[in-house]
């Protein structure tokens, strides 16, 4: 490898803790100054004047101020919220309207938080943050469940979903909701939820062109399909029959517009209570464009099994292949528990321009490639266990964890019988390119590419490089990356993050702030990076 002033400082991260005083309403507080002839708080809530004596209204009854009595609802019973308690304040006290009372809902009930304590104020001089998906400081910064946090997100939505955290998995409801067959459009809500989605004849539902779904919080997609249907009751020949030879597994095409806007406390679910999974989310280029670009914010996109087709390779490629030339934008979301055969267990952005993953977590995807006509000695092309940006340029990967996920190949048609393959590395005898490796991400023909901020934890490639990125194909400082961890990953050849192919100027930036700790290749410590490409330290 050529290397210009390559070096690397092992950063610290400091976790700070924002302490925020409760504020509480007392006698002294709001009281005013007997000076001010305008009236004295006695500490029975009584308002008395300058000389002492309570003042009263209109009909001779002592005043009281606006901190001692319940706010009452129409029938004169004080509000409560939904469970039973009153509302109260940071400082632990009943939380009161202008009347002093709790506040409490339609049934006289306290309203409380998701948690089931009674809901409290922020306090004076603090602001509740909103929805913790909002950035421009509002709310603190995610901190990884496990690990020091990859970093702060230098300005991105920090995201309410913490980008190493998972809440764990949602069931699907086993009554109710809507039936799906050919197209999905329109407006998805929690009251037609769960939509389970089967699919037409040949396991295919579709987003037209011209038309837009919308997703609204809380909304479950259960992609069932049809796991009664076998390969038996389909003709060999029959065209387009992706799923009909996948167990049932359903597939959704984009041809038009799609915008899935969950919350940090209701995400929107896309999952598949199919044994067999589902066969994920697929755009196909120009023929997606035109009905806005694709968002995704705090969406968890589990469970597909993009494996055993034996036709084109691009179906086998990302759980979600985001072949679209445009940006791609994904927020606060969680990939879990997805297999892909070819590349890029999980996200595959191809050809996208300006695409952004913020905010994310990846963990437990696989790129599983099993090829039962190999022969011994043959290696296999697979890359990405979590992710890919393939042709792409301008992406940014900002504050996201990658954890546990993996890269592996085998050859055999039985699973008691998989002997493990090796993932072909570069330079090879048959000069073949276009190839695999990177336990996390793998990027190919990168263009002004950023990784910054994110945790790589303790994913794995089996007889393959790059413990966590392989980058490929590279141009002119192809990809930077700034502040990221990298932790305690694995991989059977070169180091945690292999270049090659370069173009013969500075392919790779990699910036001093970057920490590598625990890594290993074959059981001994890994490099930082390998491979020819040309390496500048900022």
């Amino acid at each position: 490898m050529k290397t210009s002033s390559f070096s690397f400082l092992i950063a610290s991260v400091v976790a700070v803790s924002l302490s925020v005083s409760a504020f509480a309403c007392s006698g002294e507080d709001s009281s005013t100054d007997p000076e001010d002839g305008v009236g004295v708080e006695d500490g029975g809530g009584l308002v008395r004047d300058a000389g002492g004596e309570p003042e009263r209204d209109a009909g001779g009854e002592p005043e009281r101020d606006a901190g001692r009595e319940p706010e009452r609802d129409a029938g004169g019973e004080p509000e409560r919220d939904a469970g039973g308690e009153p509302e109260r304040d940071a400082g632990g006290e009943p939380e009161r309207d202008a009347g002093g009372e709790p506040e409490r809902d339609a049934g006289g009930e306290p309203e409380r938080d998701a948690g089931g304590e009674p809901e409290r104020d922020a306090g004076p001089g603090t602001s509740d943050g909103g929805d913790s998906g909002v950035d421009g400081g509002s709310g603190p910064d995610p901190v990884d469940a496990g690990r020091a946090d990859a970093g702060t997100d230098g300005g991105a939505s920090d995201g309410g979903l913490d980008a190493g955290q998972d809440a764990g998995p949602v069931e699907v409801p086993t009554d109710g909701g809507t039936v799906v067959t050919g197209t999905l459009s329109g407006t998805l809500t929690v009251a037609g939820s769960p939509y389970r989605v089967i699919g037409n004849a040949q396991g295919v539902v579709t987003i037209p062109k011209g038309q837009v779904l919308k997703v609204q919080p809380g909304v479950i997609l259960d992609f069932k399909g049809r796991p009664e249907v076998t390969e038996a009751d389909v003709a060999a020949g029959a065209p387009d029959s992706v799923m009909n030879h996948q167990k049932g597994r359903v597939e959704v095409r984009v041809y038009g517009g799609i915008q899935v806007s969950g919350t940090a406390d209701k995400p929107v679910l896309l999952t598949s209570t199919n044994p067999y999974g589902w066969w994920g989310m697929n755009f196909y280029g120009d023929n997606s464009v035109g009905d806005g670009h694709p968002v995704f914010d705090h969406m968890v996109f589990e469970k597909v099994r993009k494996n055993e087709y034996n036709g084109d390779r691009d179906w086998t490629r990302g759980a979600l292949w985001a072949y679209y030339p445009g940006p791609v934008t994904i927020r606060n979301s969680v990939f879990r528990d997805n297999v892909s055969a070819a590349k890029c267990g999980a996200l595959d952005l191809m050809f996208t321009v300006g695409s952004r993953v913020e905010g994310t977590l990846f963990e437990g995807n696989r790129t599983s490639d099993i090829d039962r006509f190999a022969q011994a000695g043959t290696s296999s092309m697979a890359g990405g266990g979590a992710m890919c940006v393939t042709h792409g340029r301008d992406s940014v990967v900002r504050g996201n964890t990658f954890r546990n996920n993996g890269l592996e190949a085998f050859r055999g048609s039985v699973w008691s019988g998989l002997t493990v393959r090796p993932v072909l590395a570069w330079p090879n005898s048959q000069n073949i390119y276009d190839l695999g490796g990177g336990a996390a991400l793998h990027y190919f023909q990168p263009n002004n590419d950023l990784i910054v901020d994110n945790l790589f934890e303790d994913n794995f490639v089996t007889k393959g490089p790059a413990a966590a990125i392989y980058v490929e194909d590279v141009g002119t400082r192809g990809v930077t990356l700034r502040h990221n961890r990298f932790l305690d990953n694995q991989a059977g050849a070169g180091g945690v993050v292999v270049c090659n192919r370069g173009s013969g100027a500075v392919e790779l930036v990699v910036e001093s702030d970057n920490v590598f700790s625990g890594n290993t290749v074959n059981g001994n410590p890994a490099p930082n990076v390998t491979g020819d490409c040309t390496v500048a330290a900022q």
